[in-house]
């Protein structure tokens, strides 16, 4: 059963035959019921149903760092889909029951802010991850922009991250890693986020690091 909250001449909320009403990001929208499928799948449905699987699999652990990383960019709500759809888009390889996600094309922000023409990482013997950028401000960037830095265990959802760190003007943050029961290999990104949290840059992959078992 359907209602109609602003009476008859105004939109509906609910089913009538064969379309459904409904609120979606604050519009009104009316498609058609789902009808039952028949056949099997196609080979490129599969591929689409394993892969947006793999993804949706990977990206889980990071879901509050990119939405704040994806804010407004990627899709119209931006946040995690965009961050997913994004990954779905660039970021799945291989054929279909072969597909995984290539954590080097990998993006944990997104947007038009201008990225640092210089980038790197490192880890110390004390499991300290550094980092350090290029602090030359460009056209779109300012000098409190703050870095989003990230490392990311898939293998065991392990995620060490800072969505606001350090400065762009001071050139360096840095996350610390700890030892595990076994050994742990880390994915590590680095993106900035604007000063008035307009916009993000398009993050980077920085490689790998490896942490001893303990």
């Amino acid at each position: 059963m359907a209602k109609a909250p602003q009476g008859l001449l105004g939109p509906f909320i609910g089913k009538i035959g064969n379309v459904v009403g409904y609120i979606l990001n604050g519009e009104y929208v009316v498609r058609s019921r789902p009808r039952k499928r028949r056949g099997k799948k196609t080979l490129k449905e599969k591929k689409n149903t394993t892969g947006f699987g793999g993804v949706q699999t990977w990206m889980k652990p990071l879901k509050e760092f990119v939405r704040v990383g994806f804010k407004d960019y990627g899709t119209k709500t931006g946040g995690y889909k965009g961050a997913v759809s994004h990954a779905l888009l660039y970021a799945v390889e291989c054929e279909y029951q072969n597909q995984y996600v290539n954590p080097e094309k990998i993006m944990v922000s997104g947007g038009e802010l201008d990225f640092p023409v210089a980038c790197d990482m490192f880890l110390d013997a004390d499991l300290k991850l550094g980092f350090t950028w290029d602090t030359g401000i460009g056209t779109d960037a300012n000098a409190y922009d703050q870095a989003m830095l990230l490392a990311y265990n898939p293998e065991n959802n392990s995620v060490v991250s800072k969505v606001t760190g350090a400065f762009r003007m001071d050139g360096a943050d840095f996350l610390q890693l700890f030892p595990d029961k076994e050994e742990q290999v880390y994915h590590v990104y680095l993106g900035f986020v604007a000063q008035d949290r307009s916009c993000q840059a398009n993050s980077r992959y920085l490689g790998k690091v490896v942490v001893p078992e303990r």
